[in-house]
């Protein structure tokens, strides 16, 4: 083993088996310098080493558990989302299917006169929902009720207006007038032909008609245009 002398730097070449490992006295022979000098330790590296890379190190249960719960709720939000779209889906389809039932009874609620004069039967059911249907594009207005004496006898007379409400010319049908008493029962009827040309859009015709020796109990009249079955009739006792 190369020993040099730590004064002068004087190198000797000396058998690594002559020093002991706790230290041997050297001298120099050069410059006299003494010293002590070991018998060289091998140096074993004990660091640890690195894992390799296909193993890895255990996974702390913390983290784990917030892996473990951020999986399941992103789960659950992609379920309520796809939830939602079949609840829209369903709510569409029921939609649908309820606009494709409503629709004909919409159509015919929004156009009753074209209704029943395609199916005249549709006009017991808007009489008896309570819906006014003018099939006829006329109007009744101004209605006059006079009573009066003339040779002693009660006499009722009624008159009034008819107007033309639609855009082209409509026949005048027969008129009903029925008389009420004050429960509104019908007491008595009569029909009466109207005579009148067909009247332009917008045009006005009057009536007039009179009842002798009416029922003591009639208060009240309504008018409307007769059913083919009441043209003709004879005037009389409305019987229930």
């Amino acid at each position: 083993m190369i020993v040099a002398c730590p004064a002068c730097a004087t190198r000797y070449d000396f058998p690594a088996a002559r020093f002991s490992a706790s230290g041997t006295m050297v001298r120099c022979v050069e410059c006299g310098h003494n010293w002590i000098e070991s018998r060289p330790v091998e140096v074993i590296d004990i660091a640890p080493r690195a894992l390799p890379a296909t193993i890895s190190a255990p996974e702390p249960s913390e983290e784990r558990e917030v892996r473990r719960l951020t999986e399941a709720a992103r789960i659950a939000r992609q379920e309520f989302i796809l939830r939602q779209h079949q609840r829209r889906r369903r709510l569409y389809g029921w939609a649908g299917f309820a606009a494709a039932l409503l629709s004909p009874l919409l159509a015919c609620l929004l156009m009753p006169e074209t209704t029943v004069r395609l199916m005249p039967a549709s006009m017991a059911f808007f009489d008896y929902a309570g819906i006014d249907v003018n099939i006829y594009g006329l109007e009744v207005r101004r209605v006059e009720q006079q009573h009066v004496i003339i040779d002693g006898t009660r006499v009722i007379s009624i008159k009034g207006e008819i107007v033309n409400v639609s855009d082209e010319d409509r026949k005048v049908p027969s008129l009903r007038f029925i008389l009420k008493n004050g429960a509104a029962d019908d007491i008595y009827s009569w029909t009466i032909d109207s005579g009148i040309r067909p009247l332009r859009p917008g045009e006005m015709t009057t009536f007039t008609t009179r009842v002798a020796s009416p029922p003591p109990a009639a208060e009240d009249v309504q008018i409307r245009f007769a059913r083919a079955d009441e043209i003709g009739v004879n005037p009389g006792h409305v019987t229930h």
